[in-house]
């Protein structure tokens, strides 16, 4: 395959030069890279892609273009890549032009452009922990009388079996042993109302937090990744199995938002006042009995900043909250401070709520994680689908 690639797909980590035939690099990106390559935030990103540029032996740099058919403004460095990508284009059939600037993508379309975004093609697949199938009654009858894994289920991923009217008539969990019976017990402790599951995922949930050592919860905004991560562990603290739980965060700010500036207090008042603390007192009710909690010893919480030289006993839970706002750096060292036996929970939602930039999703450390850690028999992964915050809250996904 032939492509010409833009400055972001140039950019991207995931980009490799053997997987194609050739690859066509407008100078104008040369020089872009160039000037990024001192950027503080995209400089080492830069360097290494003109590292990887400069070893390729089936690159071929295009330093001008001739081609004038479309009304586009002269002297952007935009349009002119466009201009080369289409001028070879004419020269090549096969060419296609890899952008992940949708508005490059949309004049490239208007061109007649073979267009496509490099880093999903325009997909994002994130693997769910479970899988939804449809069984007929002679079906269901032969999976219970000899059941199989015909579904190429990973360890610890759930399959969820409905019938043709779309009703849930199985859930179960593939282990290494074969398929095993969900355990959804509610929740109880005196610190949080009883957790009940509201639907399938959930109870899924609830069983990936009692059966295995490591849980990723992903989902929208009031799907209950919080309440039904700090149920299991309050029933944990109260019924004397773990210690306390060591919650980490990114105290990072609501993305294209201003900071308020420096906060008062402690360093304990600071992080309160910081968007775990607004978390907990929501769920606990009130600021109080978090810092009771705290105060106790059974709350203890870290910014991911500080987590380096922190180890976390295998008497505690680990729980990492609003992880969609970590790096994979970031990611691999909290993952690392915890002991054989801990029990770590990271929950967020890497689709639509990160605050921080991260150029690309697969540079998402919960991301990572889920792809490292999938089909191993410590680990299982929910995405929880449906939202019970509010019906104005659901539909505010579509914003």
């Amino acid at each position: 395959m032939k492509i010409f690639a833009d400055t972001n797909i140039l950019l991207n980590s995931e980009f490799n030069f053997g997987n194609y035939e050739k690859v066509y690099i407008s100078i104008i990106s040369i020089e872009e890279l160039d000037k990024l390559k001192r950027d503080e935030r995209i400089g080492y990103q830069a360097r290494q892609a003109i590292k990887k540029i400069e070893k390729a032996d089936n690159k071929e740099i295009i330093f001008r273009s001739t081609y004038s058919g479309a009304n586009f403004l002269e002297h952007n460095n935009d349009n002119e890549i466009l201009k080369q990508a289409y001028e070879r284009y004419k020269l090549d059939n096969e060419l296609v032009f890899y952008t992940d600037d949708l508005c490059l993508k949309v004049k490239a379309d208007s061109l007649g452009l073979p267009c496509e975004r490099f880093e999903f093609g325009g997909k994002i697949d994130l693997y769910k922990g479970y899988k939804e199938v449809i069984l007929t009654d002679e079906e269901l009858a032969q999976y219970y009388e000899k059941p199989k894994n015909k579904w190429n289920l990973l360890i610890n991923e759930y399959i969820i079996i409905k019938n043709n009217d779309g009703e849930v008539v199985e859930k179960q969990r593939w282990t290494e042993k074969g398929f095993q019976s969900l355990s959804t017990k509610t929740f109880k402790s005196m610190y949080l109302d009883d957790f009940k599951p509201k639907d399938v995922y959930q109870m899924c949930c609830m069983d990936s937090l009692i059966n295995t050592e490591f849980t990723i919860i992903t989902g929208g905004a009031g799907s209950g990744k919080t309440m039904i991560s700090l149920s299991y562990i309050m029933q944990s603290i109260q019924s004397g199995k773990i210690g306390k739980a060591i919650i980490a965060f990114n105290p990072a700010k609501l993305r294209n938002n201003e900071s308020l500036g420096f906060y008062s207090g402690s360093r304990l008042e600071k992080m309160l006042q910081n968007s775990i603390g607004g978390i907990l007192s929501s769920k606990f009710g009130d600021m109080q009995q978090v810092e009771g909690l705290i105060s106790q010893g059974k709350l203890m919480i870290i910014p991911t900043c500080d987590i380096r030289g922190t180890e976390i006993s295998d008497k505690d839970i680990l729980y990492v909250t609003e992880a969609q706002n970590i790096d994979t750096y970031t990611m691999r060292t909290i993952i690392q401070r915890a002991k054989a036996g801990t029990k770590i929970i990271i929950e967020g939602d890497v689709l639509e709520q990160q605050d921080i930039r991260i150029n690309n999703i697969k540079e998402s450390g919960m991301h990572k994680a889920i792809e490292v850690f999938k089909g191993t028999p410590y680990f299982s992964c929910i995405k929880l689908e449906n939202i019970y915050r509010s019906p104005i809250s659901q539909i505010a996904q579509n914003i």
